[in-house]
């Protein structure tokens, strides 16, 4: 079973490569058939090294049919975004806004080689910046075509259009807007370390059942490696899909991906918190009041987290910028949460190690709370960052960003817990299995009465 769970993950990768070398545009394609409405089609974000749109079906029964394209460069864009599918601005004003547009394909039933009438764009500019496309015919109610008499009166007005947009570049980079450019790569990269991570975890954990030697805070370590790797390969398959079949993205993967995500986070807190508390290293780790506020915050952080990525990130329109969920009003009383675990994580932990004699356990939470301090006051940071980068690159940066700082924290606590016999937390343990200190979630009377005790020497007094 083992052997077929490896070979399905290799095809899933070996797949997602081969998908992102197939083709090289992204191709939008659908009808018109309201006159005298602007229609928003699309958004893309070309590159400062350039790109094309290739216009390679243009049917229309009016010769009036337009397909626009608007820079953010124009003076009009914030206008446009705002009235998106609004009203205030006319039809006529809109178009008017244009920085170029295609008319439709001249018919010539002699004309067989429709790659000729293909029409392209090239796209030059300073810096990577977004367009918007859209197509409008400002002419008012439904058409006759031709005069007179004839199989031509009386037919319904439509428009058909199919066009191409792609960015310079290698075979995934052409496909993708310039925003969500290096995205793919970086997670499969990740993928790649977390499966390392994972082999790693396991490995660590069998050396320290060897020794007869707690490894807890491993197992539950690899619950959280699970959880983003889920995140990652759902991540994945919406660039796949996005990248094999020319555009359309699988919105629930990309939904279920972010939950995931979100769930890894909230997991990891807990992991932190707990460990910090004593889990696995100390006779009196488990407190009613400290288990109910670990699984509270971590709890809070994942069901806030999840309402306010679907009803403000999700729900939004496909026309917005990235929007990085917790830089959102909502979001930002999820950073309160965070402020308090900081505060709790840091105070807490402060006054537990003022408790012990044993210097091992004294440096051990040391710099264990340095150490995940940091990784805490890291995630409002990400949300500065997001706040004050430009929308053309947030999204790139901010995906990178969020999981390379969880890598580096997810490699230090297996540092941490490695099974070497010179390890702080090996030690700690070894005197702790020495002395036959059971580690419990809650201290029995025996362990009350041993704390009572007095004991020559004090490096052995556990929590």
């Amino acid at each position: 079973m083992k052997k077929i769970k490896i070979l399905k993950i290799i095809l899933l990768i070996v797949s997602c490569c081969t998908f992102f070398n197939i083709v090289n545009s992204i191709t939008v394609g659908g009808l018109y058939s309201t006159p005298g409405q602007w229609k928003f089609i699309t958004k893309f974000c070309f590159q400062d090294q350039g790109g094309h749109v290739i216009m390679k079906l243009f049917h229309s029964l009016s010769k009036d049919t337009k397909i626009l394209l608007y820079s953010d460069k124009n003076p009009n864009y914030n206008e446009l975004l705002d009235d998106i599918y609004g009203n205030k601005y006319s039809c006529e004003q809109k178009v008017s806004w244009n920085n170029y547009e295609f008319s439709p394909f001249v018919n010539n039933p002699n004309d067989l080689d429709w790659e000729s009438r293909m029409q392209v764009k090239s796209v030059m500019q300073q810096r990577d910046r977004f367009w918007i496309v859209a197509i409008a015919d400002c002419e008012r109610g439904n058409r006759s075509i031709g005069g007179g008499t004839g199989s031509n009166v009386n037919k319904k007005y439509f428009a058909e259009y199919v066009f191409s947009l792609s960015n310079n570049g290698d075979h995934i980079d052409s496909v993708l807007s310039a925003d969500q450019q290096s995205i793919p790569q970086s997670q499969m990269f990740y993928f790649l370390l977390y499966i390392i991570m994972l082999a790693t975890t396991i490995v660590f954990i069998i050396l320290l059942k060897k020794k007869q030697l707690e490894s807890k805070v491993l197992q539950f370590f690899i619950v959280v490696l699970l959880v983003q790797l889920i995140s990652l390969v759902l991540f994945l398959a919406n660039w796949a899909t996005i990248i094999k079949y020319d555009g359309p993205e699988l919105k629930y993967a990309n939904l279920f991906g972010n939950i995931f995500s979100i769930l890894a986070n909230s997991l990891f807190v807990l992991l932190i918190l707990m460990v910090g508390q004593g889990w696995t290293t100390s006779l009196y780790y488990g407190s009613m009041i400290k288990r109910m506020v670990n699984l509270s915050v971590s709890g809070l952080l994942f069901v806030f987290g999840v309402l306010v990525y679907i009803f403000v990130c999700y729900k939004a329109p496909e026309f917005n910028n990235y929007i990085y969920f917790y830089d959102t009003y909502p979001g930002y009383a999820l950073l309160a949460i965070y402020v308090f675990i900081i505060f709790f994580f840091t105070i807490g932990n402060t006054l537990s190690r003022r408790k012990q004699n044993d210097e091992l356990k004294k440096k051990f939470i040391l710099i264990f709370t340095i150490i995940f301090t940091l990784w805490f006051v890291a995630q409002p940071m990400i949300v500065v960052c997001a706040h004050f980068t430009e929308p053309w690159v947030k999204f790139k940066v901010i995906s990178i960003l969020y999981q390379t700082i969880n890598a580096i924290f997810y490699i230090v606590l297996l540092i941490l817990f490695r099974p070497t016999k010179n390890n702080i937390v090996v030690k700690i343990l070894e005197s702790d299995d020495k002395f036959g200190l059971e580690i419990k979630d809650y201290p029995s009377s025996k362990e009350n009465s041993f704390k009572n005790e007095k004991v020559k020497n004090k490096k052995f007094v556990a929590f």
